[in-house]
């Protein structure tokens, strides 16, 4: 699982295409972290097929270095290896593009007589940087992670921090030399060590672990600084070691809303997200009622599935993808595939050995979203005392089917064991 579970390149992976949307003006985005682990597009590497202009040539490569300021500090940062490029995601015009990277040369620009300290210093430490390139109207990630972070630290919540990125240098001027001088206009963001990189244990129940965190963090940011993530997915699901804990990190705030401005905003309505784990109703053409947090819930829940079935071992590719069709068809029939795949009584994905353990999770998940779905009033009102039931009709949570609470009472247990529970959702009734 790490930042990253996905090929590099080095082992003959074939690496997704970026594209730009030729509709609409983007704002290219780059955000480095040091060092992290994150779950990985193992399950498919294929891109839509739509009329899109590739730039993939334009995109850095290994050895290619770039000057960052930041904080009055100029490093020059050069990249030791691509762990991921993804597809353009549905809500932001070009994928996210990660890379490994070291800190070859820094120098305080606002005062040459000042020593840079070793507390200061990014030289010998892993980096990791982060190209992505979201709408240039968009919230920043940067305003997000503060937020949260900051909220934890003024209202007890420090467990929190401990599942959010730590943002050290943030940047919106950031050039490339070589061939690639093409990118302007971006944002730099680094962030903080979450432990030893691209290693993890062997223990599927360290997986597990992290997934019920990213749930309970999840829950956190939409209840106390009123954040709902919006984009949930492998690539998105990353993890920091402390000793023999591990603790699930929730990255990627790009596509992200503050929920007080969801019902003003009217772009904020539509689905975002990778298409893969999307809902079924953000992948609908005929969805009008915005992005609840269920719906990120649901793409928890598809996570786990796709990697389980798609990958024979963490970083091992399975010969069977049953759930492939998922990444390279249009959205409406995406949609309809996974309604389809709610509905049937119980699931029979075939879950690789090394993953066994989360079938009793898949086959629970299942039946909380497919309840949801069962429970949704039909497009008919055969009577006013119908009409008024309908217009009572709980659509955050698919009249209370589909709640934290009910996905936690699922994933606390793994194997018969219990999963640490760093927070219990406090006086939420969610």
């Amino acid at each position: 699982m790490d930042r990253n579970l996905e090929d590099s390149g080095e082992r003959g992976s074939p690496l997704k295409k970026l594209k730009i949307e030729r509709k609409g003006k983007q704002e290219e985005q780059v955000d480095s972290q040091r060092s992290s682990t994150a779950l990985s597009d193992l399950s498919n590497t294929s891109s839509e097929e739509t009329d899109h202009v590739v730039i993939t040539e334009l995109l850095p490569r290994v050895r290619s270095t770039c000057m960052l300021v930041a904080e009055g500090i100029e490093r020059v940062l050069c990249i030791t290896k691509v762990i991921l490029r993804s597809d353009g995601l549905t809500g932001r015009g070009i994928g996210t593009n990660v890379f490994e990277v070291e800190c070859m040369e820094e120098v305080d620009v606002e005062n040459a007589q000042r020593i840079i300290t070793p507390e200061h210093s990014w030289k010998g430490k892993p980096l990791i940087l982060k190209l992505s390139f979201p709408p240039v109207e968009q919230t920043k990630e940067i305003e997000f992670i503060d937020n949260a972070r900051t909220y934890a630290k003024q209202h007890d919540g420090e467990w929190a921090l401990r599942h959010l990125p730590l943002v050290v240098g943030y940047s919106t001027s950031l050039n490339w030399e070589g061939n690639h001088s093409d990118h302007s206009n971006v944002q730099n963001r680094l962030k903080s060590t979450f432990g030893d990189a691209y290693k993890m244990r062997s223990f599927a129940t360290e997986f597990a672990q992290v997934f019920y965190d990213i749930l309970q963090i999840h829950r956190w940011l939409y209840v106390h600084p009123k954040i709902l993530h919006r984009d949930l997915s492998m690539t998105n699901v990353m993890f920091r070691r402390e000793g023999d804990e591990v603790y699930g990190v929730l990255n990627d705030f790009d596509l992200s809303s503050f929920c007080e401005r969801m019902d003003k905003d009217p772009t904020l309505k539509h689905g975002t997200g990778s298409k893969p784990y999307m809902a079924h109703d953000l992948l609908d053409a005929d969805w009008d009622k915005g992005h609840f947090y269920r719906h990120d819930l649901e793409s928890l829940f598809y996570i786990i599935p796709i990697i389980s079935c798609h990958c024979t071992q963490p970083t091992v590719r399975a010969s069977s993808l049953p759930f492939k069709w998922w990444f390279n068809r249009p959205d409406q029939e995406i949609s309809d595939a996974k309604f389809r795949f709610l509905m049937i009584g119980s699931p029979r994905p075939l879950l690789q050995t090394y993953f066994n353990g989360f079938t009793p999770w898949v086959h629970h998940m299942h039946r909380i979203f497919s309840r949801g779905y069962k429970s949704r009033p039909g497009p008919y009102y055969p009577s006013d005392e119908y009409a008024a039931e309908v217009a009572m009709y709980d659509w955050d949570t698919l009249n209370r089917n589909v709640t934290y609470a009910k996905m936690m009472n699922v994933m606390g247990l793994f194997d018969e064991k219990e999963l640490v529970t760093r927070w219990n959702g406090g006086n939420s009734s969610n």
